[in-house]
């Protein structure tokens, strides 16, 4: 599985590495972060004795200068870093807190300065877009086009729809098909899933939620507070051949696969809703396993990646009895979890 945050955590250890290394005689940290105003400790970044403690001060300034929005601050603080990955860094930590804060669309301009971190910035920055946000998903998409060109525009385009349609449903207690159904070109995958989680948060089931689909019927229940409106996802690089197989970006740097047609797309998206919702168990991996026959493709990669993931009686000698099966994505993603044993918590 993969974090957004690897980047960041390879290039602390490349800094600590020169901290010890090339200076033997340096600090390997601030003694003592700065405090204050973010524009008071930005100007005692500049007493720091060596190059890389005050480029650690600086992008920390610019970080506490996102927390409260002052974007004077966080230009001085991030243009005051030499143009390169410190500096990208910078933009990143900028980017991330202007969007925990709620602040999306300043962050979306730190997110697009972040180099190799803008897609980590883009993902985290844009769930915090704020649940009272009234902007529609194609309002919030053009947004992002307009701020961030190529393909990072694009992916954080797809981040806001997704977490636009998010909030139009997860957690408020209604989940009305009809809303979903009323979405169209790259609406309709991002609805989909936001209806899915929240239907079967509500009703309990893939069945019961699948009827209310089919039905055109709305389920309702008790809203939740926005804090609590949380669920399970799990991240997965690409097996060879998936690259291939369409995709949506749904939560912080996790996707999903898209169906080839509504109807499969609903029940992929449906299995998302399970899983985020899905409560931790010995058996929690079973519900998964109705799916690894289905005959659409898509929809057994999006059932085997759960299964192979979680406990359930008789996994691994499921997952064995596929060990030869012909579509080699499964076969991939089978031997994969039997070498790692991934049903046990393990992690390749």
């Amino acid at each position: 599985m993969r974090t957004g945050y690897a980047a960041f955590y390879a290039l602390t250890a490349a800094i600590c590495c020169a901290l010890s290394c090339a200076r033997p005689s340096a600090p390997v940290g601030l003694s003592t972060l700065p405090s204050g105003a973010p524009a008071d400790m930005l100007k005692s970044c500049a007493t720091e004795p060596y190059p890389e403690l005050a480029i650690g001060c600086r992008v920390e300034a610019a970080a506490q200068a996102a927390n409260i929005g002052d974007l004077a601050t966080v230009t001085a603080a991030c243009g005051a870093i030499p143009e390169g990955k410190w500096q990208d860094e910078c933009h990143f930590r900028a980017g991330e807190q202007l969007g925990k804060a709620g602040r999306t669309d300043d962050s979306l301009g730190e997110c697009g300065r972040a180099g190799d971190f803008g897609r980590f910035c883009i993902t985290h920055a844009g769930w915090g877009l704020p649940a009272t946000d009234q902007r529609t998903p194609a309002e919030l998409a053009a947004l992002a086009t307009e701020a961030i060109p190529g393909k990072l525009g694009q992916d954080a385009a797809q981040v806001l729809r997704s977490r636009a349609w998010y909030n139009r449903f997860v957690g408020t207690g209604t989940a009305d098909p009809a809303v979903a159904r009323a979405a169209t070109g790259d609406d309709v995958a991002p609805a989909h899933t936001a209806w899915a989680i929240e239907a079967v948060r509500l009703s309990g089931s893939f069945d019961a939620a699948k009827a209310a689909w089919t039905a055109g019927t709305v389920a309702t229940g008790a809203a939740l507070p926005p804090a609590m409106r949380v669920g399970r996802y799990e991240t997965f690089p690409d097996f060879p051949g998936e690259e291939a197989v369409p995709h949506v970006l749904t939560f912080a740097d996790a996707s999903r696969f898209v169906g080839a047609d509504d109807e499969e797309d609903v029940d992929i998206a449906l299995i998302e809703g399970v899983y985020f919702n899905l409560q931790p168990g010995p058996e929690a991996g079973a519900v998964f396993g109705r799916w690894l026959d289905d005959p659409r493709p898509r929809v057994r990669y999006s059932a085997l990646r759960r299964y192979r993931s979680l406990p359930s009686t008789g996994v691994q000698d499921r997952l064995r009895a596929l060990a030869n099966d012909p579509d080699p994505i499964v076969h991939e993603h089978v031997a994969d979890a039997l070498k790692y044993q991934t049903w046990l918590g393990k992690r390749h």
